[in-house]
């Protein structure tokens, strides 16, 4: 039977949620002053898939929901570009496990990416032919960002899918 819980228990557990941080993720020390700054509990932890997710009440949601962040339309054009084979690895193993991935690209939009206002010279065509087709492949939402609201957004996406899963009740 599934445990059906009433809005304030809900409220009670997320005030218990963790953001993990994937021990390998670098430079993110303005997304880790966000959360020290707003009282976001958060540890590092070694994650099989993306660069952040949460746990609540000692349950990790790794394996439900993951966000993938990048600093820059440069490091995701390598991404597509010299580490495609990791990068896509990773996405498969996401699709695989029923995993949602939201990926963050900070400094960037569609409209940088248009203009080609990025260093790579992977052109704007083929940028977009395959961030779009992963996007319908492996099921991924794309966001942009600037740097100062990364951990807010972070913060929102896993807490808001804690928050639907339990409603769900599950």
């Amino acid at each position: 039977m599934i445990k059906k819980y009433t809005d304030k228990e809900i409220a009670d557990k997320l005030k218990n949620l963790t953001i993990i941080c994937d021990t390998r993720e670098q430079v993110n020390g303005h997304i880790l002053g966000y959360f020290d700054n707003h009282k976001v509990a958060h540890k590092p932890q070694k994650l099989d898939i993306g660069d952040y997710s949460a746990e609540i009440d000692g349950y990790t949601l790794e394996h439900d929901v993951v966000i993938e962040r990048k600093a820059n339309i440069d490091e995701l054009a390598g991404n597509f570009t010299v580490d495609r084979t990791r990068f896509e690895d990773e996405f498969v193993r996401a699709k695989a496990n029923g995993t949602k991935v939201f990926l963050l690209i900070e400094n960037g939009s569609f409209a940088k990416i248009n203009s080609h206002d990025y260093q790579s010279k992977l052109k704007p065509k083929s940028l977009l032919a395959s961030l779009y087709a992963w996007m319908a492949r492996y099921n991924i939402t794309v966001a942009f960002c600037e740097p100062e609201q990364t951990g807010q957004i972070i913060y929102g996406v896993l807490y808001y899918y804690a928050r639907e899963q339990l409603m769900k009740g599950k």
